[in-house]
């Protein structure tokens, strides 16, 4: 049986040896119960430096989403066609169209049709992306206006009463 022991101690000397540990010491020494001790606590430290690394991503891709979510367009913006309304706006509601094919786009308000305006499409257009306008005093903002395939637009009601967009 000491035999046995004794290549047990050895082999294990030269594993410690292989992973280049300066002194191997035989198993029960307190100076390798140490080292274990350290070891731990490295793997420890290890482990906290992970997790902060993991946090610090985290907390990198949701400022990134944050960020890119802020600069997207509108894309609940519904497609403006012929036949099309929104529901109706109260005070300081709003709706969007993006409009995407070339022509002109006749609006009203469904419940005072003496509001009207035009919204034309054309290639080229110097307006596109983003657009806001207000409906105020009875009124869209603009009689008419011309803008780029694939701009979107925005209106928000000013008014007390309710209105809406109204595609003829």
């Amino acid at each position: 049986m000491n035999t046995k022991l004794g290549v047990l101690l050895l082999g294990g000397m030269l594993v410690l040896a292989a992973c280049g540990e300066e002194e191997a010491q035989p198993v029960g020494n307190e100076p390798v119960e140490e080292e274990m001790d350290m070891s731990e606590e490295q793997a420890t430290d290890e482990e906290a430096v992970e997790e902060e690394a993991v946090e610090e991503e985290a907390s990198e891709e949701e400022a990134t989403e944050k960020e890119s979510s802020e600069a997207q367009p509108v894309t609940d913006a519904a497609e403006a066609k012929k036949g099309e309304a929104s529901p109706l706006l109260a005070k300081g509601e709003m709706t969007s169209f993006v409009f995407n094919e070339v022509g002109e786009f006749p609006i009203f308000c469904a419940p005072h049709p003496v509001m009207k305006m035009t919204v034309i499409v054309q290639e080229g257009a110097s307006t596109s992306g983003e657009l806001a306008l207000d409906i105020a005093d009875y009124n869209f903002s603009e009689e008419s206006i011309t803008v780029a395939p694939g701009t979107i637009i925005t209106w928000t009601n000013q008014d007390s009463a309710q209105h809406n967009v109204a595609f003829e």
